[in-house]
């Protein structure tokens, strides 16, 4: 697998593709882009309220805005096909208006109304990504493109190790191992210095577009998520079963007595 990282010389689209093509070579032949009549009128409606597409976003509509092979085309992902995306700029019983002019690019829907937008305020080409009440969820729209890419490679592997935790029972780990506690009630350093804590046993290497709540790594023989947005979830994959074993008794001594 070609290393994930973040090049000078190149376009963030053209490292996406060259990452997932090392493991997935049929993926791009899905990918259709989008008609440039439709970037227009999301770019006349961003007009409308003083702000402008995002480069990194435009730079993916012309590459695979219709149709992005799955990448971000999943069930519990959302639509981010620029059709529908119209479509609700367009309905005055929805929001998308109302958000953008709040500096929100809405950028895909999800029927649960698990919303994700483009923070376009600040005017940058590689914005924050959001959802719904301007909640923090990537560092980038380039981290979340790569995020997505890592979960369509870390399901190649055969075998899964995993542990979801609530907040109270991953608090609970945090006073165990005598960190800050809450989850919520730390800082983002203080909760990203106890994930790492976690994955030394592995001697492990983090990835460059991890953010907040996100930790990746990975390499040949596995990979590593581990998201802390809301409570404690992780999941390490691989297709050795002797790795599988030492990942799950590694994670039945942190975890086991909850």
């Amino acid at each position: 697998m070609v290393e994930f990282y973040q090049g000078t010389s190149d376009t963030v689209m053209q490292r996406l593709c060259r990452t997932i093509f090392e493991f997935d070579k049929s993926w791009f032949e899905k990918c259709v882009p989008v008609a440039e009549e439709q970037i227009r009128q999301l770019e006349n409606i961003c007009q409308q309220y003083g702000y402008k597409l995002p480069k990194v976003y435009l730079d993916y509509l012309r590459m695979m805005g219709e149709n992005d092979g799955g990448l971000l085309e999943r069930e519990w992902d959302g639509e981010p096909n620029i059709r529908g995306i119209l479509e609700l700029f367009n309905d005055e019983d929805f929001d998308a208006r109302e958000d953008l002019q709040k500096g929100l690019l809405l950028f895909s829907y999800h029927w649960m109304d698990a919303n994700y937008y483009l923070r376009v305020k600040e005017g940058e080409d590689n914005p924050v990504v959001v959802r719904r009440e301007n909640e923090y969820f990537a560092g980038s729209f380039e981290k979340y493109l790569f995020e997505k890419a890592f979960r369509i490679y870390k399901d190649k592997f055969q075998y899964k190790s995993s542990v979801g935790t609530s907040i109270n029972s991953f608090d609970a780990v945090l006073k165990k191992y005598s960190r800050p506690c809450s989850i919520h009630g730390g800082t983002v350093e203080e909760r990203m210095n106890f994930v790492r804590w976690l994955t030394e046993p592995f001697s492990i290497k983090e990835t460059w577009f991890g953010d907040d709540f996100h930790y990746f790594s990975y390499d040949k023989w596995y990979a590593l998520e581990i998201n802390t947005s809301h409570s404690f979830w992780l999941t390490f994959s691989c297709n050795d079963p002797v790795l599988k074993e030492k990942a799950d008794s590694e994670l039945e001594k942190i975890f086991g007595e909850l």
